[in-house]
């Protein structure tokens, strides 16, 4: 037990170690309240120009833009990050999406029409998304190559924990801002954040051999090919890639599109609702995102202090059923809502239980699932594997947000509901049976 806090302590005596979690903490903060903020200020824009349905879909087609270009571009990310110095790339992703958001805040200003606005911030989309196809697997895999193999789980709890503290924050910040000041300090924020960030990444050093290997698509194609073999190879951790793949279509669609659709078109448009004194509906949405937040840093905190176990299989399949549970209970209370069912103030209250039983389960999930990858993938592989990686838990993701967007608009909401919840319980189911998993 006295070994504990040792260890604590040990991880941020780590000078890389320390400046990639403050840098990551800054930007990510200062991210999410962007994020939070555009989300709303698309919907706002969009259906002051082209009404509330056409509005979602230019939401949902912002979220599917940023989704698709991350998917073609994380492979050469993972590449590049194989060959290249990994804080190099961070910090050169970080000066350019900084100083992009600041070009894209003083546009916002000059433009006057809101199809203008929302041109602006659909190329604003493109270049940050392309720098984040390239930054995803240098931050990634960068970890292992600056602690030790002892300070490995800690490390990765305290940067998932970390998450959600900027989650905490960012929304918290989100909410308020958004309804207080002009969007453009929202950029400014954001664009100084990112560069505060950059500043900060180019301090780290760990030993790195330069490639000489000439960069080409045909090597892309080939190590992409070659990651995914090697990811193949490890058949339980690639089994899990594939049910995150479909787990997330099915997730995606209620957080992406659903809820911001609530707030904005639904509890905005109540007379009256709970503490609406105290809290905008935006203030609601921060609210709601806190609560996850909040359990994700309580959760990270518990197994950051717990033994590391050899097999994590059970683990992981309990984590991902007690995942199941709020969202079809959140599916369940949004329906009952639309239907006239469940009243607004008995609503926000489920969701915020809900969201906090989701935050507990979700770092259950991923704590465990990092350490794993960690260890197991061979460190001259892990940029590949890791673009391949995200390009498998994230490829439907683009297609899930702009289908919820089609769904919304010509069906309904609770149709959008009922499909993620009934999809949800489908792949745990398959997971929970899989003895695959139990490899792990």
């Amino acid at each position: 037990m006295e070994s504990t806090p040792a260890k604590q302590i040990r991880v941020f005596r780590n000078r890389n170690f320390s400046l990639l979690f403050w840098g990551i903490l800054v930007s990510n903060v200062a991210h999410i309240l962007f994020s939070f903020a555009i989300s709303f200020h698309i919907l706002k824009t969009a259906s002051v120009a082209y009404g509330e349905g056409n509005a979602t879909l230019i939401q949902a087609g912002y979220l599917a833009l940023n989704g698709i270009i991350l998917l073609v571009l994380t492979p050469l990310g993972g590449v590049l990050a194989d060959k290249w110095n990994k804080a190099k790339i961070m910090y050169t992703t970080d000066f350019i999406r900084g100083f992009t958001i600041l070009g894209t805040g003083i546009f916002t200003v000059i433009n006057s029409s809101a199809f203008g606005d929302l041109i602006g911030l659909f190329v604003m989309n493109v270049i940050l998304s392309m720098n984040a196809g390239l930054f995803s697997p240098a931050s990634s895999s960068l970890l292992r190559f600056i602690v030790t193999d002892d300070e490995l789980m800690k490390a990765s709890s305290y940067l998932q924990g970390s998450n959600s503290f900027q989650s905490i924050v960012g929304v918290l910040l989100g909410g308020i801002f958004y309804a207080s000041v002009d969007i453009l300090w929202i950029f400014v924020i954001n664009g100084v954040a990112y560069i505060i960030s950059a500043i900060t990444e180019m301090f780290i050093r760990y030993e790195h051999k330069l490639s000489e290997e000439k960069i080409t698509i045909k090597q892309v194609i080939r190590d992409t090919g070659e990651g995914l073999k090697y990811l193949y190879k490890q058949k339980a951790v690639f089994f899990i890639m594939i049910m995150a793949l479909f787990l997330n279509f099915f997730f995606n669609p209620v957080f992406a599109v659903g809820l911001p659709n609530f707030i904005e078109f639904g509890l905005a448009a109540e007379p009256v609702y709970l503490l609406d004194s105290i809290f905008s509906p935006t203030g609601w949405m921060s609210v709601i995102d806190i609560a996850f937040s909040v359990s994700a840093i309580i959760m990270s905190l518990i197994l950051s202090a717990r033994p590391p176990k050899d097999k994590l299989g059970n683990d992981l399949k309990w984590a991902l059923f007690w995942c199941m549970i709020p969202i079809v209970i959140i599916a369940i209370n949004m329906i009952g809502y639309y239907q006239g069912l469940i009243p607004i103030n008995t609503v926000l209250i489920i969701m915020v239980i809900s969201m906090f039983g989701l935050g507990l389960a979700n770092v259950a999930i991923n704590v465990p699932l990092n350490v794993v990858m960690a260890k197991r993938i061979d460190r001259s592989m892990l940029g590949k594997v890791s673009s391949v990686m995200s390009v498998l838990s994230m490829g439907l993701i683009p297609f899930s947000a702009l289908l919820g967007g089609v769904v919304i608009a010509q069906l309904s909401a609770s149709v959008l509901y009922g499909v993620c919840a009934v999809g949800t319980i489908l792949v745990t189911s398959i997971f929970m049976i899989s003895k695959r998993v139990n490899e792990i």
